[in-house]
């Protein structure tokens, strides 16, 4: 059973998808066609989100879909070795190497790694949405930023205290988080999300005809907020978020 819900703008839609995996659900392929982008929110560590991922990765090309995938696993400083790699002047596995990819992500699961070489061979792009580490983990802990580093800084965006309650809620009892601590974390994670969301509205302008897939946590697509927020605030775009259901059978 797969539950549609409309959000107020109708350019966005949330999809609950209780099905193990994509492949026979015509109805959640109808939404998919309909979507500029489609945001799966993973947990890192579910090997069930992960095999959804794949699944759905080649069901796209199963339909000759144009599409790109763009990851929440690489930063904005990592595109020009991906696209090294796209070009075949760089292996694969130097690719990897280069953006210390198995270290921070690939410990979580080999599909990623499967999944980007099932997009290399069939010619797929891959874009890398996220702020840089180093940045965000500055702001996290309210260091002043170099000149460099204010130039990466996302503009044009607004944060609401609807956002920062949620990401609150998000938080729990997180050990050691007081207010001050908080509104800094809330800072950070702005950062990411605004930042993939200029990544994913750069992406659409320039490729109009290109559907794009997000792979990201939770926590940057829930609830009505976080990235999917922030790209409603500069485009109309059709937005499908998918979010594997925590009550399908493990």
């Amino acid at each position: 059973m797969t539950c549609l819900c409309f959000a107020s703008c109708a350019a966005h839609l949330e999809m609950k998808q209780t099905d193990a995996f994509p492949s026979s659900n015509e109805q959640f392929w109808q939404a998919v066609e309909k979507a500029n982008v489609i945001y799966v929110g993973e947990t890192h560590d579910d090997a069930l989100d992960h095999q959804y991922e794949l699944e759905l990765v080649r069901g796209l090309l199963k339909r000759k879909t144009k599409f790109a995938i763009g990851w929440e696993m690489f930063d904005t400083t990592q595109q020009s070795a991906i696209d090294a790699w796209a070009s075949h002047a760089v292996s694969f596995k130097e690719m990897i190497s280069k953006t210390d990819f198995q270290k921070h992500w690939g410990l979580y699961s080999p599909v990623y790694e499967e999944i980007l070489q099932i997009a290399g061979n069939a010619n797929i792009p891959i874009l890398a949405l996220n702020a840089p580490p180093e940045l965000t983990r500055r702001i996290a802990r309210g260091e002043p930023l170099t000149a460099q580093e204010r130039a990466m800084m996302p503009t044009g965006f607004v944060a609401t205290e609807g956002g920062y309650k949620n990401f609150v809620a998000m938080m729990g009892n997180h050990p050691g988080s007081n207010k001050p601590d908080l509104r800094r974390f809330f800072a950070a994670q702005n950062t990411w999300d605004q930042t993939m969301a200029s990544r994913i509205l750069d992406f659409e302008r320039r490729n109009p005809k290109v559907k794009l897939l997000v792979l990201t946590g939770r926590g940057h697509v829930s609830s009505g907020y976080g990235i999917p927020f922030y790209v409603k605030q500069k485009a109309q775009l059709k937005q499908l978020v998918v979010m594997i259901s925590q009550e399908v059978e493990r």
